[in-house]
């Protein structure tokens, strides 16, 4: 019972995650973001909105932004009392407790008082990390299928430092390559536009690197084998969306087109931290002599 109450609050607050992503899309594409005022949490004084389209979007955003607040916490207290046993559990819950609630502080400071392109950039990214953690989280327990301590993988799934090194290392770039988007997209310089563009070709070439590993080298291991495939066609899916948004500026996808945009984006990152996770997990398998030396302590025990 308590497992199942677990993973549902783990698969609420990673949904409500999402959406909360997709609200501060739609209040950038249509310049909601001070339609309630300077004035937070009131709209204009009060607690319910005005009629305007542009007040009931930001109204929107801030209010699925406090429900994911809230029940962050929530998750974070049930993970706390509930899965003991799991340490791993309760640090995913803590990171996107910690982030959801610092991004919504930022997002309120910033109607409150004005702020720079960095620090509204840095608010998209710890947003996308407050979401990453809740996908980790939602995958993690879905992955264990119960609330008992972390068993070791057998010896035949180690991974090597090599391959959790890249994964860890594209994981971190791809956040880089997003913020520095996100930096791109508030003061639109053209000379952040280009490193931008060299930086996602490097991105690319990194993330099919761990694709190519992960899906011919560790075949055998089922997990790790869908994640590669998983991240290789979100990271082909990306620039593409990219063109699109680009394309579609001044058309009716206009809002189509970053939503799908920010939902790729989302899941690649989050999923390659995920795959860091399981790499760094499978790397620490003893190998050759290590391993043997292990059984024999275990048995002595």
């Amino acid at each position: 019972m308590q497992y199942k109450v677990l993973k549902w609050l783990s698969y609420a607050s990673c949904m409500i995650m999402l959406l909360v992503s997709f609200n501060g899309v739609v209040v950038t594409r249509t310049g909601s973001g001070l339609e309630c005022g300077r004035e937070f949490p009131l709209c204009h004084g009060k607690f319910v909105p005005g009629t305007t389209i542009g007040s009931l979007i930001e109204y929107t955003h801030r209010l699925t932004a406090g429900i994911a607040g809230l029940l962050a916490l929530i998750t974070l207290i049930a993970f706390l009392v509930w899965a003991r046993k799991r340490r791993d559990f309760q640090i995913y819950a803590a990171i996107m407790a910690f982030f959801v609630i610092v991004q919504a502080i930022m997002g309120a400071l910033a109607v409150v008082f004005s702020q720079s392109p960095p620090i509204m950039a840095l608010h998209f990214g710890f947003a996308l990390i407050a979401f990453a953690s809740a996908l980790v989280l939602a995958l993690s327990v879905r992955r264990a299928g119960s609330l008992e301590r972390y068993q070791a993988p057998p010896a035949e799934h180690r991974v090597s430092k090599r391959t959790r090194n890249l994964t860890i290392f594209s994981a971190a770039f791809t956040y880089a390559v997003v913020y520095t988007g996100a930096l791109v997209s508030h003061t639109e310089l053209a000379k952040m536009s280009v490193v931008l563009h060299i930086a996602s070709a490097v991105l690319l070439l990194f993330v099919l690197m761990v694709g190519h590993m992960a899906i011919r080298n560790y075949g055998h291991i089922r997990d790790i084998r869908k994640l590669g495939i998983i991240v290789v066609v979100l990271m082909i899916a990306l620039p593409l969306s990219g063109v699109l948004n680009l394309v579609a500026l001044g058309s009716e996808y206009y809002m189509f087109a970053p939503m799908l945009h920010t939902l790729i984006t989302d899941f690649l990152f989050a999923f390659l931290c995920f795959l860091s996770i399981r790499t760094w997990e499978l790397s620490r398998i003893p190998a050759g002599e290590e391993a043997s030396a292990s059984v024999k302590k275990t048995a002595q025990a």
